[in-house]
């Protein structure tokens, strides 16, 4: 009998909604899809970046560079965003503390789309960083509690009480109640180890 009305209130909990909302955006799925484009991106594109420029316009690598390394996770974006502002920089002149080499920094950058790194595709890191560091909307509210889910957990949680009550006065032998969840295992004892030992 127990076990019938236990199985019935059992699936009753079960067949109730939660109520629970999809907890993903489309616009969180676009922040970490940009966030691990940048990531895969940054490492071996700054290292053949770096070795493009220090060999032929080290002025511009050490500006380019500076306190910049490949990272993981958010650190990737905001390094990378870093690296495209210099390179804008670089290719507009627009430091105030390179007008001399205002030239040389725009080969510098000329360098760079000779290597892959061309005006469109810091276009589309632009995009990317823009999605990886932009607000998502918030979240549908989350309903409240159901209260006829809740009578029906508390009712299930009762009938399992008096079921395992009843069975500990009935069952006597440990290993059964173990098997019925309703006893655990005994640690062994430190004296039991240390003779095995």
């Amino acid at each position: 009998m127990y076990r019938c009305e236990l199985r019935t209130l059992l699936l009753a909990c079960l067949a109730q909604p939660t109520g629970r909302v999809e907890d993903d955006t489309a616009a969180a799925v676009a922040q970490r899809l940009a966030q691990a484009e940048i990531d895969a991106w940054d490492e071996p594109n700054f290292a053949r970046a770096y070795a493009a420029l220090r060999r032929g316009f080290p002025k511009a690598a050490e500006y380019v560079f500076e306190k910049l390394a490949a990272s993981k996770g958010p650190d990737s974006v905001k390094g990378v965003a870093t690296f495209l502002a210099r390179v804008k920089t670089l290719e507009a002149g627009t430091d105030p503390g390179r007008a001399a080499s205002r030239e040389a920094d725009k080969k510098a950058v000329e360098l760079l789309e000779k290597r892959g790194i061309t005006r469109a595709l810091r276009a589309h890191l632009g995009q990317l960083v823009e999605t990886a560091l932009g607000p998502t909307p918030p979240l549908a509210a989350m309903p409240g509690p159901d209260p006829a889910r809740k009578d029906k957990l508390i009712a299930l949680k009762l009938a399992f009480d008096e079921w395992a009550t009843g069975a500990r006065t009935v069952i006597t032998k440990r290993s059964y109640l173990i098997r019925l969840g309703l006893a655990s295992r005994r640690a062994p004892k430190a004296d039991d180890s240390e003779d095995n030992g």
